[in-house]
């Protein structure tokens, strides 16, 4: 015979509601009492029935996660495992899982996410990155679906959660200027993400701040992220610009850039975002920590599935610090 959740009840001397709650892991249950509960259950083999609890409760406790255009660069740019790495530990402890949400070009992934949302497949949407005028993240607003952008969103009608970009551009570009750079590079990815736009906002802060100049020739926004645009770049300024220092925004450009240099000879200080010691010959990178924005970003997103369901539609804002790590 089946074991219930009146038998983790009876074992594990609470109401059968009780258990209910402890499988959901609902804050206003008692370390000690979910430790009971938990005992009971694996003494008695009980797995919880989520199919049926979701044709129950109208959930699906699975959350979307969509990934950017550019799908070389999420298989092998370290932001994003590491992101989802994040995501999923939140995930799994609320008893959640994951369906990524991609497709071959635009127009497949926003027939996709369509499909998502108006079948209600997923409970919610994160995405992996926020960009100026979004048809993706336009639809879940329109729709009133819940969901966070990770980066940033001037919408006020979508959650996210984001490094303090301009400062971290700030930041990284002090750095230089105090290690004695004045003709810094700025490498980063495509204009319309608002991590490249605040990084670089965040950079002419710095150069004013300074009394430096701003060069417009030492600008460049590459299409992808990827190690040959790192590469093209790199010896596309050296060619053009006389310069001392590189800020670049990615770890797969700076791989690319760094690669360029050294096959050239040339020794310059280089410093990108990570949330991992770079492999790299460096001097410094600035923490994003990316995990936690990840972890972040799904308990966010219960907060607003939560807001969802009660009708209010709130939307939040947080903010993960970085740190500048000298190497």
């Amino acid at each position: 015979m089946a074991v219930t959740i009146k038998d983790v009840a009876r074992l594990a001397e609470v109401s059968p509601s009780t258990v209910t709650r402890v499988i959901q892991d609902k804050p206003s249950i008692s370390q000690a009492t979910k430790k009971r509960v938990r005992q009971a259950m694996e003494t008695l083999n009980y797995h919880p029935n989520f199919n049926a609890r979701s044709l129950a409760s109208n959930k699906t406790n699975v959350i979307g996660v969509v990934l950017p255009r550019d799908t070389d660069a999420f298989y092998q740019n370290s932001f994003f495992p590491e992101v989802i790495r994040g995501i999923s530990q939140i995930a799994a402890d609320h008893h959640y899982l994951i369906q990524l949400c991609t497709g071959k070009d635009d127009e497949q992934r926003l027939r996709i996410l369509k499909d998502t949302i108006l079948g209600r497949r997923v409970d919610g949407i994160i995405f992996l990155y926020g960009e100026t005028d979004d048809p993706l993240v336009e639809l879940a607003i329109e729709q009133e679906f819940p969901s966070v952008v990770i980066g940033k969103s001037l919408s006020p009608f979508i959650s996210f959660v984001d490094n303090n970009n301009e400062k971290a551009g700030f930041d990284a570009t002090e750095y230089m200027i105090q290690e004695g750079c004045s003709s810094i590079a700025f490498v980063s990815g495509r204009h319309q993400l608002f991590v490249s736009q605040d990084r670089l906002i965040g950079y002419q802060r710095a150069l004013e701040h300074y009394h430096i100049p701003f060069k417009e020739g030492l600008i460049s926004h590459v299409g992808e992220f990827t190690r040959e645009r790192g590469y093209q770049t790199m010896k596309s300024i050296i060619e053009r610009e006389t310069i001392d220092g590189v800020v670049t925004t990615d770890a797969l450009i700076t791989e690319g850039a760094l690669r360029y240099l050294n096959e050239q000879k040339i020794s310059l200080p280089v410093i990108t975002y990570d949330s991992n010691p770079p492999l790299l010959p460096m001097t410094a990178y600035v923490n994003i920590h990316t995990l936690e924005l990840g972890r972040s970003a799904f308990q966010m997103l219960l907060k607003v599935i939560d807001s969802y369901n009660d009708k209010q539609m709130m939307c939040y804002r947080t903010f993960v610090e970085h740190s500048i790590v000298r190497l």
